[in-house]
């Protein structure tokens, strides 16, 4: 179980930094897409996916850690 969060975490944690750097590329070209999230709320910004993106990396260490040990 460990090992496939692990990969799951991998991978959403690759998904989630990919986002976020495209995110923030279009922002520094003054880019900005369509805001992401409900009309009228707040939007998405790439910094939550940048912080999704280090949680899931640390999930991953995580379950890495704890299959080593098992």
């Amino acid at each position: 179980m460990e090992k496939q969060l692990s990969t799951i975490g991998y991978w959403l944690g690759i998904v989630s930094f990919v986002v976020a750097l495209i995110l923030r590329v279009l922002t520094a070209l003054n880019k900005v897409p369509a805001p992401i999230g409900v009309p009228g709320g707040n939007a998405i910004s790439y910094m939550s996916f940048l912080h999704g993106a280090a949680l899931f990396f640390l999930l991953t260490i995580a379950s890495w850690c704890r299959t080593k040990l098992a």
